[in-house]
């Protein structure tokens, strides 16, 4: 089981003992990137549709709950990839992200212009490695400041990023093309944390409440359905 306040490495865990059958046996890398593109396209909807409507009025109770859903279901997904390719998604953002920005070492960043090579970051880390999903949140709040349209778009990029990567490695099955999927996939997870910041919502809240006594679809643990079907915000409300 699972809780608002469990480790990043507990809801990854958590995610094979209700999935890992289900995704072993239903879906290819693919198909499973289908699903988390998906939902990463989705938030970027919701964000565009609002900056279109009235974009000085806050956002709505509905708007924030597709947000969230969307958001939980990108997340269930990325650690579902990262399960299928045996990614240890905590120690392969704290080697990338070790409390400071991989460009210009610092937090808040400072970037202006992203550079191309991203700085050796020996000794360089900033605090202990954050202890649980809440507080990896957290610290990435402190690294990227920014705003939710942005943020978005930005999400929707690191995912086509990471089907770039995805397709080199199936295609090279090189060590170097496999680091690449592994860089990839980080970048999207903390662009999904950089959405949920800017909207001041609580993704491991979120997590536990949908996922935590197993599939919210089927109710078993592990997961009977393996979300073979295509869900909607409706049918997978909070309680």
């Amino acid at each position: 089981m699972i809780s608002a306040n469990s480790s990043l490495k507990d809801f990854q865990d958590h995610n094979n003992v209700v999935y890992g059958v289900t995704n072993g046996r239903n879906y290819s890398a693919e198909k499973m990137f289908a699903r988390l593109h998906s939902h990463t396209t989705r938030v970027l909807k919701v964000a565009r549709k609002h900056e279109q409507d009235r974009p000085e009025r806050e956002y709505s109770a509905e708007e924030l709950q597709n947000f969230m859903y969307h958001l939980c279901m990108a997340f269930s997904w990325s650690l579902a990839m990262l399960n299928r390719y045996q990614i240890d998604l905590a120690s392969d953002m704290w080697r990338r992200f070790p409390g400071v920005c991989p460009y210009c070492l610092d937090a808040p960043c400072c970037c202006k212009k992203r550079p191309k090579e991203r700085q050796k970051l020996v000794g360089k880390a900033r605090g202990g490695q954050p202890a649980s999903l809440r507080d990896w949140q957290k610290m990435f709040a402190g690294i990227y400041p920014n705003i939710a349209l942005l943020s978005a778009i930005h999400l929707s990029e690191e995912a086509g990023e990471v089907h770039e990567a995805l397709l080199v490695h199936s295609d090279t099955h090189r060590d170097d093309c496999f680091w690449k999927v592994i860089e990839e996939l980080v970048d999207l997870v903390t662009n999904i944390f950089g959405v949920a910041n800017c909207l001041g919502l609580d993704l491991a809240k979120g997590m536990a409440e949908y996922f935590g006594s197993g599939c919210p679809k089927c109710r078993h643990l592990p997961c009977e359905c393996g979300f073979v079907v295509s869900d909607e915000p409706a049918i997978l409300k909070m309680a």
